[in-house]
């Protein structure tokens, strides 16, 4: 090659920037308009986006936030009581008896609004009082800073009603 034609091909700096006609990649185009995020999203729709998402994920319940025992055990209380009060122990009746008190003791637990991040367990034994002793024992594997259970026990003349509640935090 000449130097002519060297000197004929080449384009000056200032030209090149001038005509440069290549196309701007999303990147860049980021880069110079500082406006390109914010019609991404409406400010709208930025603020209920915020508001729909949890501060933070709770592995612990707050406090005052931690299943509610006083108002289980009375909800106990007074399902069994209602039930069994003037009842006499028949076997063919039992288990359904047993059914309708765990049923309405879980229904009762579940709309209350205390217990929403808590799933629980409802368990109903119910026998005939013969005056013999009898044993009720259960074991667990749960988080005992977060999980607990409740225990109540009605009895009459005729038959006794033991009735425990699980109460295990949701992570």
């Amino acid at each position: 090659m000449t130097e002519e034609n060297v000197a004929q091909n080449s384009i000056k700096p200032e030209e090149l920037r001038k005509t440069s006609t290549m196309p701007k990649t999303q990147s860049q185009d980021k880069k110079q308009s500082p406006t390109a995020t914010a019609h991404l999203l409406p400010a709208d729709e930025m603020d209920e986006e915020q508001a729909t998402q949890p501060a933070a994920y709770s592995m612990r319940p707050a406090f005052g936030e931690s299943f509610p025992l006083p108002i289980v055990k009375s909800i106990m209380n007074s399902t069994m009581a209602e039930k069994l009060k003037d009842k006499v122990y028949d076997k063919d009746v039992a288990k359904t008896w047993t059914r309708e008190i765990a049923d309405e003791v879980n229904q009762q637990i579940a709309a209350n609004c205390k217990v929403q991040r808590y799933k629980h367990v409802v368990q109903v034994m119910l026998g005939q009082e013969l005056g013999a002793g009898a044993t009720y024992l259960s074991r667990c594997c749960w988080d005992c800073d977060c999980d607990t259970s409740v225990t109540e026990v009605f009895s009459n003349t005729s038959l006794f009603c033991v009735c425990t509640v699980y109460g295990t935090y949701q992570y």
